[in-house]
């Protein structure tokens, strides 16, 4: 859960999606990490793209580090990595207006799996950001695994790290990530 939950931290430090707040490995769900941005971006499909890798970072920390998975990735059914991600590259693709076909057509459906069971090419470009996303979050992860394994290692030490503990593991983390 460590190794997990500092995938998703090292992501969003790597792709400057705001500030963190918490991280922990003791709340009651397993792990969590909470953040902020620090300003109202646009929702683009680049920061959209980089909000999917980092959902995506803590399956590809534990591919990295441990060399297999928890089933969904973290959470229940509807709020597993899986799913998260999944319903954002549904709403990138079906109705965002970022899909890689048809970007015009608004699909809004209070059933977004069976729309991917019977549209094929939405599915297929779905699964395709998902693939592109989780390969960029193993490329991340391989290149930042010694930040990785600082964070994991602070998160089994302390179970929920936040305030100025936390800020200070951040500057620590930015520099070796930006050297």
């Amino acid at each position: 859960m460590a190794v997990h939950e500092a995938g998703h931290a090292v992501a969003r430090l790597c792709l400057g999606l705001g500030t963190l707040e918490m991280i922990t490995i003791e709340a009651a769900e397993g792990g969590a990490i909470t953040w902020r941005f620090d300003m109202l971006d646009d929702q683009t499909e680049d920061l959209l793209a980089s909000v999917l890798v980092a959902t995506l970072a803590g399956r590809a920390a534990e591919e990295e580090f441990i060399g297999s998975v928890a089933a969904s990735s973290g959470g229940g059914p509807d709020f597993s990595d899986l799913a998260l991600a999944t319903d954002l590259a549904f709403r990138m693709e079906a109705t965002l207006g970022f899909g890689q076909k048809r970007p015009l057509l608004y699909r809004a459906t209070s059933e977004p799996a069976l729309l991917l069971a019977l549209d094929a090419d939405l599915k297929e470009s779905v699964d395709a950001r998902l693939e592109t996303a989780h390969a960029t979050a193993r490329q991340l992860m391989s290149r930042h695994g010694n930040a990785v394994e600082f964070l994991a290692a602070h998160l089994i030490t302390h179970g929920t790290l936040e305030g100025p503990g936390l800020d200070h593991l951040v500057a620590q983390l930015r520099e070796a990530i930006h050297q």
